[in-house]
């Protein structure tokens, strides 16, 4: 009988890659909150920025947010890069 892998983040990172290899085995994989494509030396390469422009098209008037979002949330982020520096 075929499984179903189940995981998030690094576990579900394991999941899909479970479903790769084994895919007789493994009828399919939930991997919630898993960056399956966030490696350096990936091809195409992978965007480091790919996260904070989704967050902040998340918070835009086009992704359903309030029209000062958008401004807020990059307010947020250039404060943690201040902080984290």
């Amino acid at each position: 009988s075929a499984f179903i892998g189940f995981g998030g983040s690094y576990g579900g990172m394991l999941a899909s890659w479970l479903r790769l290899k084994y895919p007789s085995a493994i009828a399919g994989a939930v991997a919630a909150s898993a960056p399956i494509e966030s490696f350096l030396g990936e091809s195409p390469p992978y965007d480091t920025l790919s996260f904070g422009k989704t967050v902040t098209l998340d918070a835009s008037v086009e992704g359903g947010a309030a029209a000062k979002c958008t401004d807020a949330v990059r307010d947020a982020w250039k404060a943690m890069w201040r902080l984290a520096a």
